[in-house]
């Protein structure tokens, strides 16, 4: 969702102006890419990813930490926000005070989100590896995926 919202943002930076089809896929891009990033943070959340880690995952896994505690740290600033802001997206409101909030408290936040984004890429990148290779080691070829 963010590549398709980048692209469509870049598309109407170079041009001025998009076309209708592509201005409303614009906002259905950006608002489903962090909708499914706060579904992620809310779940990483409830998960409790750092003492997953740390009491669920063998050894090795703990040089994850400071990925984890990376994402725990970003959370801390606008999760919450970031939170309210998919409700009001994709549960049907009368008012978008919290849509507007997400952006007009603080614009920064879109950089914040790309940054999350990244946080979360670098984590569960290097999650999948490390699973990888315990599957390999411990004889759980099955699992490996292909």
């Amino acid at each position: 969702m963010l590549k398709n919202y980048k692209k469509l943002a870049n598309k109407k930076k170079q041009r001025n102006h998009l076309s209708q089809n592509d201005s409303v896929q614009l906002s259905v891009y950006f608002c489903t890419w962090l909708g499914f990033l706060a579904v992620t943070s809310e779940g990483f959340k409830k998960l409790g990813g750092r003492k997953l880690i740390e009491e669920y995952r063998p050894q090795e896994f703990i040089e994850l930490i400071p990925k984890a505690n990376e994402l725990g740290q970003l959370l801390k600033m606008h999760g919450d926000v970031l939170r309210k802001f998919r409700n009001n997206v994709f549960h049907l409101r009368e008012n978008t005070e919290e849509i507007e909030r997400f952006f007009c408290e603080q614009p920064s936040r879109l950089e914040w989100a790309e940054d999350l984004q990244a946080a979360f890429n670098k984590f569960f990148s290097a999650y999948r590896i490390l699973c990888q290779v315990h599957y390999l080691i411990n004889g759980r070829k099955e699992e490996v995926f292909k």
